[in-house]
């Protein structure tokens, strides 16, 4: 019973948590409106001809959109903005190089990325070769017995310095925030049972295998025959995985779709060439009499006059007013 209920009833509630949770965010930021041009930028502007950029200026603050889509991938592959992690002391005149963060996170990232294309061979028959290719690189064949994965001890290791950082750097330890230690928990909970299972207590590869494959297939029947006959520390294993699948959409870990949709990354840091114009500004909105005049040129800009600004926001203005905020038209 404990086999059908968390080999087959939790991961299946999982999955579907987990995509509705997911199409919800995406669909969510993708109708959230960016009112103001903001993409962080480290690098020169593009501006007069006669201002020479260099090819990191091009990706700390990209123009087009070919360039953002350079410093994009460079953010989603190496952590780009992470690697330049300074630590300034204006107190001391002096700075302190705190890219150890960097590395603790490349190195939780990509052991990540092995141990799910390792993974894979338990979704997919036939096993495609350049999984069982990269199994044997990693593994050292011939070296230990059994074989010592190398991305199932970085992982666990980078997650220890990621979890330790929380806890004995002051002012990490006041930003942390409960939901903070809890994913990093859950994560190692599951690598930890993944390496116990691998070393120390077997389970049967070949059932669990047969297990996801009927379940990837839709077939119920087997996979609950299947389900009774594999050992308990597989679904102890299974069991946290599962339950992270879920919690996966609704934490912070849900910043790997989310960085698609920040805007100061996926933003050309391009404001004085573009006018980046507010969605939440209404359609119809009049023209000021006064502009501003340049070199003999008048620029009009879109602006409410106060009567229509009142109309639209009197509850909030009633608001400030009761709270002993002055309010004064602005004189145009």
């Amino acid at each position: 019973m404990i086999g059908v209920i968390f080999g087959v009833i939790v991961p299946y509630i999982a999955v579907a948590i987990f995509v509705i949770g997911v199409i919800y965010r995406i669909v969510n930021w993708a109708n959230s409106a960016v009112p103001l041009k903001i993409p962080t930028t480290g690098g020169q502007q593009k501006s007069f001809p006669f201002i020479k950029r260099t090819i990191y200026d091009r990706f700390d603050s990209p123009y087009t959109w070919w360039e953002t889509a350079g410093r994009m991938l460079l953010e989603i592959f190496f952590f780009r903005s992470l690697l330049k992690n300074t630590r300034y002391y204006l107190d001391r005149v002096s700075q302190k190089d705190a890219r150890w963060l960097w590395l603790f996170g490349i190195l939780f990232h990509y052991s990540l990325l092995l141990v799910l294309i390792r993974h894979s061979r338990f979704f997919l028959d036939p096993v495609p070769s350049f999984v069982e290719t990269l199994s044997e690189i990693e593994a050292f064949k011939g070296v230990f017995i059994p074989s010592v994965y190398m991305s199932g001890l970085a992982i666990v290791a980078a997650l220890f310095l990621l979890w330790l950082r929380r806890i004995f750097l002051s002012r990490e330890r006041t930003l942390s925030l409960p939901s903070d230690h809890f994913a990093l928990i859950l994560l190692l909970a599951i690598t930890i049972s993944g390496n116990v299972m691998r070393y120390f207590v077997k389970a049967d590869l070949f059932a669990v295998k047969e297990l996801l494959m009927s379940l990837m297939t839709f077939n119920i029947g087997h996979a609950v025959e299947v389900a009774n006959t594999i050992e308990p520390i597989f679904y102890v294993h299974f069991a946290l995985a599962s339950f992270l699948l879920a919690y996966f959409p609704f934490s912070k870990l849900m910043h790997a779709g989310g960085v698609f949709f920040s805007p100061t990354r996926n933003m050309p840091n391009d404001n004085r060439a573009r006018r980046h114009v507010n969605p939440w500004d209404p359609a119809d909105v009049p023209l000021l009499a006064k502009g501003i005049t340049v070199g003999g040129m008048t620029f009009k800009s879109k602006k409410l006059d106060w009567d229509t600004y009142y109309s639209m926001y009197t509850d909030q203005l009633q608001e400030i007013e009761e709270a002993d905020y002055k309010i004064v038209p602005e004189e145009l």
